[in-house]
């Protein structure tokens, strides 16, 4: 059988590799249902052999001390990807069932960040001090050594180079586990390593299959000295328990809950399309997305008859058809989860808009879902307080801004927010006062190579991006030289 991405084994110390198992798992599309790749179905004994290779490398390979060499690697790397990046757009909708012009935004937002941190591999400064008039203090950048990569697969490449990117242009070498539903997309662009010859063997690998063996796998190996994971906070919370058996540092980038507060004197013009985008973009798929909406009370009727009035004129459907304004949930477990939410909130608050999967115009073997609005919900509901990672969008009403912070800050999650308002001193006063780790003024989603995301709470550990997204793959040695010639 042809699928349209590929087959592909392991890529273990610069070969691909048959799974020690000799199993192979196929991924399946969400546009219609019918199979478009295959990858390795792996165990423990395959993630062996890619830390090993890992390890090796770090410790013989010309490239942690080598940081023109991580620099050409990676922007050569970045020039390939940008030389296919059609034929990757295409496959990535293949997989995920998201608009191509989604997709082709990813592949340039995952270019961005190696290119990005091809530069930054040339400028990880370190620091010194004269601690006194005989001793000079260094505090050297150190790689930390291999690096478990764990991908999700809302964002299967962007999130991919946004933290292997910078773990490699820091000097460490990775092992990379895809997520079982995108893995074939992720093997693709792993495969055009081919066409780097700077990359010294065994310096990137990766291992496809299930988390429970692959990523577990990974984060009990005492070869392992990092992981970096983004995802689910049960899962994350899972590794961080896994990880201190062998303390092994880590990065966790886990769910949002993310409140976008539109005050009465907001430009509207700009609010509207933003509130769409910045919640049914990838089907709502997206970590940092404005799942939940706060109006100030005198606005809110104009607000949601216009917001309604946009939604019902949203084009849910085929990918790959230019007048496609959202495509289809990334995973069939995923919509059902987010119908299951639906129904709560039926019974829950008031539906504005959407609410039901679709099934006409030839998307019944697909997994589409209505753009979905309630108005009205209780602050203790499932759908407020827990991330649906869905097209499903919780409005309520405020009096106060003090109100309105409160509702925003009212979840265990903190990773972005945002705030809508011509007032500049209201802004930084409330968007200070979000507990979150980005807050967005008149704009959302505003995600930069250059700058740093995270959250607070339980959105996770660290940050991505930016210079804090390198820093955190690097150890501080401190060197203390004493030049006293007076013994």
């Amino acid at each position: 059988m042809t699928y349209v991405i590929g087959e592909f084994k392991n890529y273990i110390n610069g070969e691909w590799t048959e799974p020690h198992s000799g199993e192979y798992q196929e991924q399946f599309t969400t546009i219609d249902g019918s199979s478009v790749s295959k990858c390795a179905h792996s165990d423990v004994e395959d993630v062996n052999a890619a830390v090993a290779a890992a390890k090796q490398a770090f410790e013989t390979a010309d490239w942690k001390e080598n940081p023109r060499k991580r620099s050409k690697a990676l922007q050569n790397w970045a020039n390939v990807l940008r030389a296919n990046i059609n034929e990757l757009a295409t496959g990535l909708s293949w997989q995920v069932g998201k608009p191509f012009k989604e997709s082709f935004g990813e592949m340039m937002g995952a270019i961005g960040y190696m290119e990005y941190y091809a530069a930054s591999a040339r400028t990880l400064y370190g620091s010194n001090m004269s601690v006194d008039d005989v001793t000079l203090s260094v505090l050297l950048r150190e790689p930390v050594g291999v690096i478990g990569v764990i991908v999700p697969w809302n964002y299967p490449i962007t999130l991919l180079m946004r933290d292997m990117a910078p773990a490699l242009a820091a000097g460490n070498t990775c092992i990379v586990k895809p997520a079982g539903q995108t893995a074939g997309i992720t093997m693709k662009v792993i495969e055009l390593l081919g066409q780097v010859e700077e990359f010294p063997i065994g310096v990137i690998n990766a291992v496809s299959g299930p988390g429970s063996v692959v990523g577990d796998a990974l984060t009990g190996h005492p070869d392992v000295d990092m992981i970096d994971f983004t995802g689910s906070v049960g899962v994350g919370k899972t590794i961080m328990r896994e990880c201190a058996d062998t303390m092994k540092k880590m990065t966790l980038e886990l769910g949002g809950k993310s409140a976008s507060i539109v005050f009465a004197d907001a430009d509207l013009d700009k609010a509207l399309p933003n509130t769409l985008s910045s919640i049914f973009t990838n089907a709502g798929q997206l970590c940092t997305s404005a799942s939940r909406l706060l109006i100030e009370e005198t606005r809110a009727e104009d607000f949601l008859a216009q917001l309604k009035s946009r939604i019902e004129k949203m084009v849910v459907g085929n990918p790959f058809d230019s007048n496609t304004t959202m495509g289809a949930m990334n995973t069939p477990q995923q919509m059902e989860t987010v119908l299951k939410y639906i129904e709560q909130g039926k019974s829950e608050g008031e539906l504005l808009v959407g609410g039901e999967r679709i099934l006409s115009g030839g998307l019944d073997k697909g997994c589409f879902i209505e753009p979905t609005v309630f108005v009205n919900l209780p602050q203790d509901s499932a759908l407020i307080q827990e991330e649906i990672f869905g097209p499903v969008l919780c409005v309520n009403t405020f009096k106060t801004e003090e109100e309105a912070v409160e509702l925003a800050n009212g979840t265990d999650f903190g990773l972005a927010s945002g705030v809508w308002t011509q007032d500049i001193n209201k802004a930084i006063r409330v968007g200070k006062k979000m507990r979150a780790g980005t807050c967005w003024v008149n704009c959302y989603n505003r995600l930069f190579n250059e700058c740093e995301t995270g959250g607070y709470k339980q959105s996770g550990l660290d940050r991505a991006g930016g210079v804090e997204g390198i820093n955190k793959f690097t150890e501080v040695k401190h060197l203390c030289l004493d030049y006293n010639e007076n013994y």
